[in-house]
């Protein structure tokens, strides 16, 4: 009986997707959420959700004075292996909060686009009450994980954003792939381009030149939409699966550093300021 009841209940949230989503949603349980127990530094952070779910993320703690990076995955919630990069910048200091979705990896739950919303959220709420990052955090998002980071971007104060293999909404994204599909059969929308205007902190934009997923158009497009605050980067020879490998890690770095930088600069003048008071 229960083995139905899972059969039935699966039947029903597959019935409710489009066909898009029905792909967004295919490679779910490809990493398990036990995927980094063994590993050396991280600790499970699970998260009750508004509707009662326990979702497991993991956390590396910071060392004092470094932010935390929190990490939003793509549509196959790959939080272990594809940002093997972040390890090494854990090794460096920074703190990692790495995210898993509802419905992904023996997560409870189905997947979408609100709830998404409110876990993010919520795990975010969760990190400012627990201290899990004192010294602030950048908010990080991976290809669908993009959608979710620029709204988490908007509802929080981050340091910064990194989007890697980003683009502009769903739609988009479906009326590239496949044109004579009708959008209104699109109902999930991470519609990263309302945002990007609203983000308030320095943005980084990552897009690799031969990306037939998500091509560096939309990376182009989003960054037009906040130039003040947005720095786009394409690489050469870049797919959707290697911008990493093709010199983004460095730029990363780079990116990362730079905050520090201006972050000591603004501690640096505050306590200026404080001596110079009467």
């Amino acid at each position: 009986m229960a083995g139905l009841v899972i059969v039935l209940s699966t039947t029903g949230f597959i019935a409710g997707l489009t066909v898009p989503e029905l792909y967004l949603y295919a490679d779910r349980f490809r990493v398990s959420i036990m995927a980094l127990a063994d590993r050396e530094g991280f600790q499970p952070v699970d998260l009750t959700t508004h509707d009662g779910l326990s979702l497991r993320n993991w956390y590396r703690k910071p060392e004092p004075g470094k932010p935390v990076i929190v990490y939003f995955p793509d549509r196959m919630g790959d939080f272990a292996r594809k940002p093997s990069h972040l390890f090494q910048l854990a090794e460096q200091g920074y703190g990692l909060l790495l995210a898993s979705y509802r419905g992904y990896g023996g997560n409870p739950g189905h997947p979408g686009e609100a709830d998404f919303y409110r876990d993010a959220r919520s795990l975010l709420a969760l990190a400012d009450n627990s201290r899990l990052a004192p010294d602030g955090y950048i908010i990080y998002g991976y290809s669908m994980g993009t959608g979710i980071a620029s709204y988490a971007a908007t509802a929080f104060r981050p340091l910064g954003v990194i989007l890697e293999a980003p683009f502009t909404s769903f739609a988009d994204v479906v009326r590239y792939q496949a044109s004579p599909l009708p959008i209104w059969r699109v109902s999930s929308q991470f519609d990263t381009r309302s945002r990007m205007s609203l983000i308030n902190a320095p943005i980084l934009i990552l897009a690799g030149e031969f990306d037939s997923v998500t091509p560096p158009f939309f990376a182009r497009q989003l960054a037009a939409l906040n130039e003040g605050l947005a720095t786009v980067h394409v690489f050469p020879g870049a797919n959707h699966l290697n911008i990493i490998r093709h010199g983004a890690g460095a730029t990363i770095a780079g990116f990362l550093d730079g905050l520090e930088r201006s972050a000591s600069k603004i501690v640096g003048t505050a306590a200026q300021a404080v001596v110079a008071s009467p």
